[in-house]
């Protein structure tokens, strides 16, 4: 009776020990844990579902292009961390996982009307430069021999992000709603030897119902709350969560408002354009 007892305890007290080790994520291989909890809520997200919208609902529909700047300080969360770490990943370096891993398709085109589609083979091919140059030969001084630097792309390059949406009044639900169609990051471009400046480059474009699996499971950072994790989707479909500024609206001409203005002329009618489809849902039901 006494052997059964001490076999008891002992048995318990490996499976508590097991138990213990499991949920702290330690084992003989597992680094240790970076967090005091384990999270559990993040794995298999699924995209929330938008409320489904018929065409003869469509009262009012407009369509514009945003321009989001990861250098303002709100949106700065977007090109950080520069190196993956284990908890968080900057917006372009998941872009380009999920590019590797084939979870969406990319297009090349500017307007973000996905005509081309552009494989991952083709995009680093675009962005990649091969200089040749010629240098004196290490072993045999006084002799010059030719070497071939190579630039690649890099993802802290990105620090901009187009997005082209839809804003539309739903007279079944009678609300105001707006649904993103694609996004394009945007990188700085310099000039190969001298290293100058040569201005910004639409890479590419991605629709992003297609991308939105992926975003659903990527967490972004949140200033407010580290404990209330928050996706890219949320980021973008429901909470807004980022500072833009117009650049676009529908136009025969297909005119952007760099175009035709500058400074600050820009800017205030980029922002009259905002009022004015904020104001859309109350001029509408308000007699």
């Amino acid at each position: 009776m006494k052997k059964i007892a001490v076999l008891s305890i002992v048995l318990f007290a490996l499976f508590f020990a097991e138990r213990t080790q499991a949920q702290i994520g330690v084992g003989i291989d597992a680094p240790p844990p970076n967090r005091f909890y384990i999270r559990e809520n993040h794995i298999g997200r699924v995209p929330q579902e938008f409320p489904w919208v018929r065409e003869a609902d469509v009262y009012m529909r407009h369509r514009l292009w945003r321009m989001i700047d990861f250098r303002q300080p709100f949106n700065q969360f977007f090109a950080f961390p520069v190196v993956p770490t284990r908890d968080r990943i900057s917006f372009m370096s998941m872009v380009m996982q999920g590019l590797e891993s084939g979870e969406f398709r990319i297009f090349d085109d500017m307007a973000g009307d996905f005509g081309r589609q552009l494989t991952f083979e083709e995009f680093i091919a675009q962005t990649t430069t091969v200089i040749p140059r010629q240098v004196e030969d290490l072993d045999n001084p006084g002799q010059m021999t030719w070497r071939s630097d190579t630039t690649t792309f890099n993802t802290s390059d990105v620090m901009m992000l187009r997005l082209k949406e839809d804003w539309f009044i739903d007279r079944q639900r009678g609300v105001r709603d707006n649904r993103i169609i694609g996004l394009a990051p945007v990188a700085r471009r310099y000039h190969v030897e001298s290293g100058e400046f040569m201005g910004i480059q639409t890479l590419f474009w991605f629709g992003y119902d297609e991308a939105r699996p992926l975003l659903a499971n990527t967490d972004a950072f949140n200033r407010h709350n580290l404990a209330a994790h928050i996706s890219y989707d949320q980021v973008f479909a429901f909470q807004r969560f980022f500072q833009s500024f117009i650049t676009k609206i529908d136009n025969p001409q297909g005119r952007q408002l760099s175009d035709f203005l500058s400074g600050r002329q820009l800017l205030e009618e980029a922002r009259r354009i905002e009022i004015e489809l904020l104001n859309l849902e109350e001029d509408l039901w308000v007699w």
